[in-house]
This record gives C-alpha cells, structure tokens and sequence, in this order.
C-alpha cells in the first residue's frame, strides 16, 4: 500500500493543493515562502510524535476574517424575531459553514495482497473495484455555537476596542480541536469519525530537520551525531527490540562488572573491617555492605558516548567537530533514516504507511555530495523493503538535476494563492506533442544534468544568448533595474538556437522570465544569409523570434512591433530595435551597444585592447559619427573575441545600456 495523494487545505499559505506522491521519493522545490516547510510541518502536527499544538497563525489568513464573518451571522441570528425560526436557523448554519477547518487528506491505494487489518477502519467503499481508501485529519472549532456565543460575552464585556487577534491566540486550543476520519473515496459525503491512536497507526512521521546544529569547533560541545547515537541505541534496546548486538553489549558490560566488584573489594576492604569495631556485622540487623557495580548500557552511553574518527595517518583519533559539517550533516541523516525504518519494523502493530520528511538535507553538503546523497537516499530504502515513503524539500540544484521531472513537485507562488505544479504532468503532457515534444524533454534533461540549473527557486528568470550578456548582465541590472539586485534572479545562458526549448518549462512553472535575444537578421537571397537589419528583405534566424515570442519572421514587422506584443503572460522578449530614429538597428548585442555608446568609444579608443577592429572599419581617428555608421561592420570584426570586448566595457566608466536591453530589464523589474 501506498500514499498516492495530499491534499491541504487552510493551513498557513496554504489555502488549497493537491500534491501527487512518488512511491520513493517525492521532491518539494519552490522559491522561499512558497510552502514547502508548511507543507512538511502539517504531517506533523496530526502524524507526529511531538505535541506542537496549533496557533491561530496556522490559519490562512484569508480564514481569519471568515471567523470575524461568522460571528456577523451568529450576531444576526440572535437578532431575527422568534416567529421567523427558518431565517435564525439559515444564518446559524450560515455562521458554522464560515468558521475555518485546516484539513489534511491523503488518499492511500492498496492491492489485494497487502495486509488490510489497520486500513479496515478506514475503508468504507464495498465496490470490489474499489483499492483506494481516504484518511483525513482535521482541526476545527468543536462546538460552534458555544464558540460564537463566548465571542458575543467577551465584546460585551470588554470596555476597550475587541482585538481579534489577542481574543484568538488566548482561546484558540480551548474552542479548536483535531478529529479524524475515514472518507470514503467514491463518495466523499461518506465518512465516518475514528480514533487518533488509530489514524496514528496507519500513518507515521518523522522530520529530519535542516536547521541541526553541527559543531565543527576545537571545543566539540554540541556532540550531536554522539547524542543520536545515544538516542539510537535508546530507541533499538527495549526488550521487545533486543538483538545479538544489544545482547553482545551487556554480555561484555556484565564481565566488566565482575572485574570492578572484585577491585572494589581490593580496595575498601580495610574501611569495611574497621565497621566491625563498631559494631557493623555483630549487631543485628547491621550488616557489613558490600560494594557492587550496576552498569547499565544506556546510563554508560548517556554523555559519555563520543563520536571520533581516525587522523589521516591512523595513529590517534580526533572528535567529531574535526570531521567537517558536511560529513556531520550525512552521517546524522542517515542515523536517522536508520532508525526511523528500524522503529517501524519494530512497532507492533507496524504503521501501514510511514512517512519520511528531509528539509533541505543539502545543508554543508558540496555539489557532489548533494548528488551522491539524492541518489543513495532513494537505492538505500528501495533496497531496505521499508515501505518507506519520503518527501525531499531542497533548494539545490543538484538534487534536482539528480531526481529526473517525474518526481519534482513545483510550489508556485507567483500568482495570488500557492499552487503546485507537477513536473511529471509537464514531462507527459510535452511527450505527447509529438517528436518536438520528445526532443525538448531530451534537451531539458540533458541541460539540467550538464548545468546548474536554478530556475524553480528563482523570483525571476533570464535567459541570454552568450559570454557576453552573462558578463555584463549584473552591471546592466544595477544601471536600469536596480530593484532586481535585491532578488533572486536564475540567469540561463542558452544560446539564440535553443532558448525556445524553455517555453514550455517556463510557462508551465509560471516564472516572470526576460529572454534577451538577437534580431539575427538574414538575407534569404544572399549565399552567406548575414545581413544589416536595414536590408529591404531582411528576415530573422532567430528560433526564439519564429516560435516562440513574438512568432514574426520578417526584421520590418519585429521592429514596429508594439510594446505590448513582445510578452504574453509573464515571459517577455527582448531583442534589439534603434536606439532612436537617426540611428541604425543593430543586429547582435555588439553592434547594438556600440552604436548606444559611439561617442564613449571614440573618446576612449586608445584604452581598447580591440582599438583595431574600429579603426580597420572607422580610420584611425573615428569620430562618434563614424563608428555609429560602421557599427554592423565593426560587431563582425569583434565576432571572435567577444569576451575581450567584454572586458573592454568593463573598463569603461560611463556607458549606457541599450535600449532593448534596458526596456527588458524595466518590464522585469
């Protein structure tokens, strides 16, 4: 049996999704704020071993003005005449339907061969078709009526202005409780209440935290990975848990004892027999004592187990915090996955679904690690026979890239409510489209693997065609969009050939993307194809112009194309138009920015390491005239060292961003 589905519903900003669940592991990616340790925070609260309660910020805060709403009602019901009982019974249901729920369903399927004894609670449909049972927790207003009527008595004595928030935090766990129930999953109207213990039984949680402290100090204080050792054994020594380790430990601390209580004897010999001068032995009932030993395996472990590991040339051993973070972080994760499918082969009855949560387990790990680790994680509980389900949250890129789409579930914050996108409904629904379809996966998947990727943490995404828009990028930002130096921005260097194998990525993720690209104009009667902009005939190259955005082909209709047709949704192109009218269109970046900066290059000219590719087209002393006019020719010349014109420009002081660059940037911001 497995989780095969969440919904949330309320809980914090979460006001309502549906996340599809692997049958391994599932990975919850998204910008900051966008849910995913709200989403992992919930499962514990109903399914955890720890007793947080809930708080009325637990709420989504479009809820908490319904309780205000509520009330309205209830107040309006108090008010309606006796001999009109059908409208005061109409607003008080009105009132209880507003009162807010957080709810957690997940819906579990199950074959004919699995063990059905904790399900059978829960499993309300006698359709022999039927393998999918629904499990939902709620927390609630229990009774209210007697909710809304406390309301009514605190305003009515309070003498100052009613603050909701303060009448919340201080009465919420007295009015709002969690209940479980079986749901059927044909008819959702069915359902029936059962135990917390029961529900607790089906499914179990546990968190591995990304906040652990590691100490990786010379005074090693924290010993974190020796306390979950200790903890280790704790949970793996009770009597119904005892192996032939557990028994070989207190074999070997028992032969100890012996050793002790015969040194102890040795040595308190001579205090035992000057008691006998005083009686000790020969008044009864004083009686001499005797001096024994009980060691007991969890007090030995207890603060005195230490975690050390060997030094490079293996003659002495160093404490954990010489280890490095990086390590510390792995080995106290996998302690704990460890323990967590141990503690459940163990329960008795074993929970029919155990759920595994990781926050962000790429803390101090390297790039290689990172990957190393999403990688093991999964062989390591396929291999186990666990039954095991986890659930990832990560802001790397690398575990990413290491997961494949199928199991990335994508938590959308762009628009006014979180929604989660699956990446395994995008990677089916692009194959479908034909043979571009599968080429476009084919290529997503390779660049992902081959590249840091880091769209789906971005607040927003450009994509640029080369070395040169990349070096210059941050620069230009802090020129014309100072306000995107304070977000987090994905830039994708893609080339102007394949920029248009994003669409469909970008628009399923509902990114704000800028995609600065090249006019690449050509003429198509011309052997060679490159041509000046101006050319009668001109038509682009550019695959990201033809199909994808704005889909026009001719270089005359791209340049008086309006503002408002370069973007559709939250993706806009930019690509070069004139400077202003008595100037030339450039073609590529080059020409483009030489001719917004003509009279800075004229002037600085003999600080150009490139100073010839100018004066070969311009003469040796070009005014700002000249190199404007000889922009397209002078770019061609720079064709080969585009990244030394880069630095170039950065050497400068002084120099404007072009115009189609900069109005991007504008939109974007």
């Amino acid at each position: 049996m497995r989780l095969t589905q969440v919904q949330v519903t309320n809980f914090r900003a979460l006001k309502h999704i549906t996340v599809r669940v692997e049958d391994n592991a599932t990975l919850i990616v998204g910008r900051n704020n966008s849910g995913k340790t709200s989403f992992a925070s919930l499962f514990d609260r109903f399914y955890g071993t720890d007793e947080t309660r809930f708080v009325p910020e637990d709420l989504h805060t479009s809820r908490i003005a319904q309780i205000q709403k509520a009330f309205g009602r209830y107040v309006e019901a108090q008010k309606t005449p006796a001999e009109d009982p059908e409208l005061r019974k109409q607003l008080l249901d009105e009132a209880r339907g507003l009162l807010p729920e957080i709810r957690l369903l997940a819906r579990i399927s199950y074959t004919v061969e699995d063990d059905l004894a904790l399900l059978s609670e829960i499993i309300l449909d006698l359709d022999e078709r039927c393998f999918d049972a629904n499990l939902e927790a709620v927390h609630a207003v229990k009774r209210p009526d007697e909710f809304l009527a406390h309301i009514k008595e605190t305003t009515a004595r309070q003498k100052q202005a009613f603050s909701w928030q303060k009448y919340l935090r201080k009465n919420f766990s007295s009015f709002f409780g969690t209940t479980y129930w079986a749901v059927s999953a044909n008819a959702p109207s069915v359902r029936r209440e059962i135990s917390s213990t029961t529900a607790r039984r089906i499914i179990t949680v546990r968190t591995i935290q990304a906040q652990t402290k590691f100490d990786d100090t010379p005074a090693d204080k924290t010993r974190t990975l020796s306390k979950t050792f200790e903890a280790f054994y704790k949970a793996n020594s009770g009597e119904d848990q005892r192996d032939q380790n557990i028994e070989s430990i207190d074999t070997a601390l028992s032969v100890a004892s012996e050793s002790i209580d015969k040194a102890y004897g040795d040595l308190f010999t001579p205090f035992l027999g000057t008691l006998q001068v005083f009686g000790v032995g020969s008044i009864d009932p004083l009686q001499v004592p005797r001096i024994v030993t009980q060691i007991e395996p969890g007090a030995i472990l207890r603060g005195s187990t230490r975690i050390q590991y060997p030094s490079p040339d293996g003659t002495h051993h160093l404490p954990e915090g010489h280890n490095g973070l990086g390590y510390s972080r792995l080995i106290f994760t996998l302690m704990q996955v460890t323990d967590f499918i141990l503690t459940c082969q163990r329960s008795k009855p074993r929970p029919a679904l155990p759920l595994l949560f990781i926050e962000e387990p790429e803390a101090h790990l390297h790039p290689q690690m990172q990957e190393v680790f999403i990688n093991s994680i999964k062989r390591f509980l396929e291999a186990g026979n666990s039954s095991v389900q986890s659930f990832i949250t990560t802001h790397s890129s690398h575990i990413v890239a290491n997961s494949g789409f199928s199991a990335v579930r994508y938590f959308d914050s762009n628009g006014p409510d979180i929604v989660v996108k699956d990446l395994s409904t995008f990677q089916a629904n692009t194959k479908k489209t034909g043979s571009q379809g599968a080429m476009t996966m084919r290529f997503l998947t390779q660049y992902m693997q081959l590249h840091r990727c880091d769209m789906f943490f971005a607040d927003k995404v450009i994509l640029i065609e080369g070395t040169v828009e990349r070096l210059l990028l941050r620069p230009m930002i802090s020129k014309c969009a100072p306000k995107l130096e304070s977000q987090y921005i994905s830039v994708i260097e893609i080339g102007g050939a394949f920029a248009h194998r994003f669409k469909e990525l970008l628009e399923f993720i509902n990114v704000p993307t800028l995609i600065i690209t090249d006019l690449d104009s050509v003429d198509p009667t011309a052997k060679n194809g490159r041509c000046s902009p101006d050319t009668g005939n001109a038509v682009t190259s550019n695959h990201t112009l033809k199909s994808w955005l704005p889909r026009k082909k001719e270089i005359k209709t791209l340049l008086d194309l309006p503002e408002e047709d370069k973007s559709t949704g939250r993706v806009r192109v930019a690509y070069e138009v004139p400077e202003h009218d008595a100037v030339p269109c450039g073609r590529s970046f080059e020409d483009a920015f030489i001719v917004a900066n003509a009279g800075l290059f004229a002037r600085n000219l003999d600080m150009l390491v490139l100073k010839g590719a100018f004066t070969a087209v311009a003469g040796p002393a070009p005014s700002s005239d000249d190199i404007t006019s000889n922009a397209y020719e002078i770019a061609e010349r720079l064709s080969d060292t585009k990244t030394d014109f880069a630095f170039d420009i950065l050497l400068m002081d002084g120099w404007t961003v072009p115009r189609y660059i900069r109005e991007g940037l504008e939109w974007l911001s």
